[in-house]
């Protein structure tokens, strides 16, 4: 499930900052991440930019 923090939090092995949105797996631990505040629930898919290259089409001359 995606999260959206609302404030930053650090641990041994991770740093977020608010407004990251990370996976979670253990609905008890977003429970009490949304209960606290700390999160919200991520509904919809977020857009990926991703950046691609035109490539030029070359026409014959007659």
């Amino acid at each position: 499930m995606k999260i959206k923090l609302l404030t930053s939090m650090a641990g041994i092995n991770f740093s977020h900052n608010a407004g990251d949105i990370i996976n979670v797996d253990d609905a008890d631990y977003v429970r009490r991440l949304v209960e606290n505040g700390v999160g919200e629930i991520v509904d919809e898919p977020e857009a990926v930019e991703t950046a691609t290259k035109k490539t030029a089409t070359r026409k014959a001359a007659r």
